[in-house]
This record gives C-alpha cells, structure tokens and sequence, in this order.
C-alpha cells in the first residue's frame, strides 16, 4: 500500500512533536482534558489495557502526559519474579526493598559480602539465610546489577534527554557480567544475566558491542519481557546512529510482541520520510511485523488508513481496536463541538461534517466480523451511524453487538448509553411517545452515572449535556418555552415577565407527570430563586414594596447576609474596608429592603428628609457594582459575581442615576454648607461611575490607560467654588486623590 503526500506531512509533523512540542502539550494537560468532555465513546471499554496510554488526547499520552515508569515500568514483575526463584527464603516486603531502593544499596553490599566471606556482617536488620544457594545468587545478581542501574538512572529532565550527563558502565563490570552470563547454568540466572549484559552494554562507551553480543547469544534466551526490552536497546543504538528504518522495524516489533513497552516504542517510535516507512516494511518478515508497523504509524499520522492496510494484512490483529477507538473519539470530537440552534440544521451539519471515507470503512469492517471484536466494530460503525443519521442501521449494529460484546458493568453501560443517543437522535418532535421511550435511560444518564465511581472511565458528560440542548431544541421548535428552560438554562429567559409568571406557575403545579418530575429533577433553578430575582430587579426598578413581597417567598432573601453597611457613604470606596468594618447592624435582602421602605416612607412624610434621603442614595450606590452591597444582586438566576456585567443587566448594575437623584433630595433637604459639600462629592461620585460605565464597560478605553480614570468632574468643580470652607472639603482633600489630582496638589 502506497503512502499518501499527506501522510508523509503528517509523519514529519508528528516526528516533530515527538521531539519539540511534547513539553509544551504536558505542560498545558493539568487544565485540558476536552476530549474527555466531547466524547461518549469510552475506549477503555474493550481494548486492552497496554493500549490506554495511545488512547486519543490532548496530551502525548492519554491521561499521563509523559512516560514516567522508565525506571519502575518491571518493579512488580521482577518482585515477583524472584519471590518465586528463592520461594519464600527471602520475605517478599525485604525482597521489594533491597531490588527497588536506592538506599539499599549499602545493606546489599553488606549482605553479599558476608554470604560469600569476604568481610564479617556488619548488621542485619532481616533475617536472610546467607548460605542459601539461590540466596547468594540473588545477592551475587544484585550485587552486579546495582552497579550497571546506577548508570541507567541518571538523573535528568525528560524534555532535555538528549542532554543529560552520561556516566558509563565500566568494561571490567560488563566482562564480569557476561563471564557470569557464559558460566550460569540455572536458567533463570542466566536469562537475567544475559540482560545485564545487553543493559551494560547499551550504557557503555562501546554500544556496538550490544549488537555484537545480541546476534551471538540470542539463540540461548527465550523470547520473553528480558529479550524485547533487550531488543529495544538495539533499536535504540540503531536509532542513536541515525539508522531510522532499522530502529522502527525493531520498535515496531517489541511494540507487537511486549505489550509492556507498547508505550516506550510509540514514543521512539518516528520515521523522518515516508521513504524511512517504507524501508521498514521490506524489512518485516511477517503480515503480523507490518501490521505492527502500520499500528505505530497509525498512532501519529492517519488511523483510517492504517486500520485499512492492517485489515488486509491481518484483520485478526488486536491493533486494531486501539486504533478503531482513536478514530472514534477524533471523529466525534471533532462533530461534538457543534453548537446548535435547531435539531435540523444541527443534523444537517454533522452529517456533511463526517469522514464518509471512514464511517465506509467501519461499516465493511463491522459487516464482515473477521475482526477478533466484531462487535466492537459494530458498536463503533453503529455510534457513527447516528451522526449519519441512519438510525435503523445503528440500532442493527447495536444489536448486533449487544448478543456478543463481553458481560462487563462498563460494557453494558456503553451500550446503553450509544443506544439511548440513537433513540434520542430520532426524535424529531417531543410527546408522549417520545418521553415513554427516553424516560428511563434520561433517568439513569441524569441520576445515576453522575453518582458512579469517579476513577471509573465512562463517558458520560457530553451525553448528559448533548440530551438536554436536543431535547430543548425541540422544545422550542414547537413554542414550548417552560420545557426548553428547563432541560436547557437561557441567561435570557428571565428577562421577561411572561416568562417568570410561566415558570411559576409550573413548578407550583402539584400534579407534574414523570417526564415533568424528569425535567425539575435537572433543572438548577427553583422557586425561591426566581422570587429572589424578581424582588432584586423590583429594587432596581424603586419598586421597593414590590420587592419585599417577592423576597418574602425567597428563602435566600431571608438568609444571605450582606457583606458591609449598605447605609454607609464613605469619601473613599473601599468594599473590602467595610466588609471587614464592625457591623451593629446586618442586614439580610430582605431586611434591607424594609429598611429601604422604611426610610421612604420617612421622606414620602417630609420626616427628616435630609438623613434617609441620604442614606437611600448611600444604598441604592452601594446596591451596584461600585458598592459594598452588590452581592445583594448576586443570584442563580443573575448571576453576575466578578468584573464582568451582562449587556442585559448594566443598565441596572451599572447605572448610579436612583443614587444620584436621592443624593439631589438629601442636597435640596440639608441645612447647612456641610451637609451641601457631603451631597455635591457623593454625586460627583455617581458622575465618576456613569463615565466608568459609558466608557470601561462599553469598552471605548483600555482599561490600562491609567490617564482617563480621572476627569474634572461637575461635583469637584462645585465642590471647590462653594464648600471649601468646609470641614468636609477638607476630608475630602485628604482622603481622595483624584481631588488633589484636580487641585494640582499631586
């Protein structure tokens, strides 16, 4: 099978990511797993777990970034691998200890030392039968082969590899390592032996020699983990020499024969020209050897071709799946991040959006059942269907699968979920109909698997999302406001008061059918929410009896508490001072609200007029963004916490007009120049905020322009031509720099 041109970039581009980029895509993973997050097609479901690692992601490695068991991928094996040679004689904790830690290597010396008399025992904090036959191999083995890991474990950065410091094996510590080689006639030593030498040599100043050694011995060692972890040291010597085709033939092999290196040979794995693939697959002396070749290649450049070209080599090949799955999840990544308005026109764009080359292929693969999986092929094609939209043949293949995929709780959930998107997918219109068919499964996708294992890999939550937008998408397809609300929240919705009243009215109703229950059971906002919100647009509207009527049904109005005196009116706005300011009196939303009456009630009687009048202006100021009082709008429904403001709610949050004109009847009610100066700097305030909104949020000025936070404003200039005689004017020259700024004081 040819190479494509395109292929051929892809290979040089992902040689390249391999070597350069693979940094910065680790760096970037701890706050990127998207593919997570638009996939409902869970690869760990059916393919082998040597695979997972090669999995589709945002990072180099599926869910680890980088390869981090160079030095500790074999620990467990080799624990166990020698408990069973010594049976017992050494305890299996100490045994861990003295093979696995660097800080045992003293004790190691001690122990070998004594069990061949060369020094008395110094100390023996186990209890080890020193003149054990397989004890003193064991310590004789560990005794050379801590010598060679020191070498094999030099410390360095894994993106800087090419860098770090060599320390080479010395050649007297290969020849006695080999001789022990030559002489073992145990056959367990002498395969552990053999490695030692392929490991020394390979850390050594005469790599070559690995080469040397490996054509002469291989014939003596079985084909097991030992010899294709040897092999890969050969493909790395060949690599080092710029051999790259003889290197990915041998990667490509241990790729195929050791599941447990599948991950160190992907990585090394990367042909510099499509000239160098080729080379390799003349090399391969089997289908199996250029099916392993195509798996590699199929992990960094085009998964549909080289699950073609390994189908006709071998479509028995189990590296099929891992690339089946790879496929899957870059197509529906790439069909998942569709917004939609409308059921229709988002079906019209998935399907002129799929790979029609590759759902093709998936299909004949999936008819055919030659695979070892046939029916993870048929959950796939069929799972691909669905975007096709032709669901008659995906519930086939679902069907199909489902008689032959293996009884596993993941398994079933993966069905299940596949299926349910097909059912859902096929509705184009809700009704009774519809709702009986999806109640149940909508049920478990909402309830139950947000409540399952949490290291469990189910893909659910794109599902979960996906369900609610089609739902309410048809919702409002058919004029039915209240159930698109629900199963899809709209910033918007509130907006209107028919909507507020229409949500109301509905989740007061008692008698609610399943699938109602179904969409309250999702929805984040309650009733008490909506009162909250509803008497807090009231208050900005100077509705304030309206507003405590609505607060009055809110438990959240009883309860929050705001964080400063909203009554307070300081020269200098400092939220955080007043939030940390001993407070004699707090009040919650609602008994804020019938302070604010109260003092209305005062002004609307002519009772000192020029105190309330002042404290309503301080607490309509603070009620907005500017204040110390805005989480009284902070809400479910709202939700405008932060910097930034809606477009919908600025006129609202932003607007310091109620302010001011209550800081104008406090000013025509005061008595005296002092009070007069207290009202003119307040609403010279309420001028510096109204340019504030017209401009920073409307985003006229940049905010790092630090020139156009000040202006001469109106209540300065007042200010200063008629009140500065006034204890106040004072205060406020002391306390506000932008006023000394404007008297040329600073």
């Amino acid at each position: 099978m040819m190479m494509s041109n395109s292929l051929k970039k892809w290979l040089v581009g992902f040689s390249l990511l391999t070597g350069v980029t693979y940094t910065v895509i680790y760096a970037c993973a701890d706050g990127f797993w998207g593919y997570q997050y638009q996939s409902s097609f869970t690869p760990e479901t059916y393919v082998d777990k040597s695979y997972t690692p090669l999995f589709f992601s945002d990072e180099m490695f599926y869910n680890i970034g980088h390869d981090t068991e160079y030095t500790s991928r074999f620990n467990n094996d080799i624990v166990q691998e020698w408990d069973g040679y010594l049976d017992g004689k050494i305890k299996k904790e100490d045994l861990a200890y003295l093979i696995l830690k660097d800080s045992a290597k003293a004790e190691l010396n001690n122990l070998y030392e004594a069990a061949f008399a060369k020094k008395s025992l110094k100390y023996a904090d186990r209890k080890i039968a020193l003149k054990d036959k397989k004890v003193k191999n064991f310590l004789e083995f560990m005794y050379y082969a801590k010598m060679i890991e020191e070498h094999a474990t030099v410390a360095y950065n894994y993106w800087d590899y090419e860098n770090r410091q060599v320390s080479y094996v010395a050649p007297e510590v290969i020849r006695e390592v080999e001789n022990k080689f030559t002489k073992a006639t145990d056959a367990f030593l002498k395969n552990r032996y053999w490695f030692q030498v392929m490991k020394a040599y390979f850390y050594s100043d005469s790599k070559q020699q690995a080469f040397v050694f490996f054509e002469k011995t291989k014939a003596q060692v079985p084909q097991n983990v030992l010899y294709y972890r040897a092999l890969s040291y050969i493909a790395g010597v060949y690599y080092k020499d710029k051999d790259y085709v003889k290197a990915n033939y041998l990667y490509s092999v241990v790729f195929d024969k050791c599941p447990q290196l599948r991950v160190v040979t992907a990585y090394n794995f990367h042909p510099q020209e499509q000239s160098d693939f080729d080379a390799a697959l003349q090399l391969a002396k089997s289908n199996d050897e250029k099916a392993a070749l195509w798996a590699l290649l199929g992990y960094y450049a085009d998964e549909r071709k080289a699950i073609d070209a390994i189908y006709q080599l071998n479509p028995k090949s189990e590296h099929l799946e891992y690339l089946l799955t790879r496929l899957v999840n870059k197509e529906e990544t790439e069909l998942n991040g569709e917004e939609f308005k409308s059921v229709k026109e988002y079906k019209k764009v998935v399907k002129e959006k799929l790979n029609k080359e590759s759902l093709a292929l998936l299909n004949k693969i999936a008819g055919e059942e030659q695979t070892l999986k046939p029916y993870l092929w048929n959950i796939a094609a069929g799972y691909l269907n669905i975007f096709n939209g032709d669901y008659a043949l995906a519930e086939k293949q679902f069907a199909k699968a489902e008689s032959k995929a293996p009884k596993t709780e993941l398994s079933a959930k993966q069905l299940r979920l596949l299926k349910l998107i097909n059912t859902l997918s096929r509705q184009n219109a809700m009704n009774a109909d519809a709702e009986s068919k999806l109640l149940t499964d909508l049920n478990w996708l909402y309830h139950e698997c947000p409540n399952s294992d949490y290291n469990e890999p189910f893909r659910y939550t794109k599902a979960l999302d996906w369900s609610k937008k089609y739902i309410a998408a048809l919702y409002k397809t058919q004029k039915n406001g209240v159930m698109a609300e629900l199963f899809d929240r709209d910033n918007k919705y509130y907006l209107t008061g028919a909507n507020q009243e229409a949500m109301k009215t509905f989740l007061m109703r008692n008698q609610k059918s399943a699938w109602e229950q179904l969409a309250v059971s999702v929805y984040s906002v309650t009733l008490s929410d909506i009162y909250e919100y509803q008497a807090v647009m009231s208050a900005y509207a100077n509705k304030i009896e309206q507003a405590i009527a609505f607060m009055e049904k809110s438990e959240k109005g009883k309860e929050v508490i705001l964080e400063g005196n909203p009554f307070n009116g300081k020269i200098r706005d400092c939220n955080d001072c007043d939030h940390q300011a001993y407070q004699k009196v707090k009040y919650t939303k609602l008994s804020f609200l019938q302070k604010l009456k109260e003092m209305q009630d005062k002004v609307t009687k002519g009772e000192e007029v020029y105190s309330n009048s002042l404290l309503l202006a301080n607490a309509f100021y603070n009620m907005t963004y500017y204040g110390n009082a805005r989480s009284f709008y902070y809400s479910n429904i709202m939700d405008q916490g932060g910097n930034y403001i809606d477009e919908d709610y600025k006129p609202y949050l932003l607007n310091p007009a109620l302010a001011n004109s209550y800081y104008k009847k406090a000013f025509e009610a005061a008595a005296n120049p002092e009070q007069k100066a207290k009202c003119v700097y307040m609403m010279a305030k309420c001028e510096r905020n109204a340019f504030y909104t017209d401009n920073y949020h409307t985003n006229r000025y940049d905010y790092r322009q630090p020139e156009v936070h000040f202006l001469a404003w109106n209540g300065f200039k007042k200010l200063k031509a008629e009140y500065s005689n006034t204890q106040y004017y004072k205060e406020v020259i002391n306390e506000c720099g932008y006023f000394q700024k404007y008297l040329g004081m600073n």
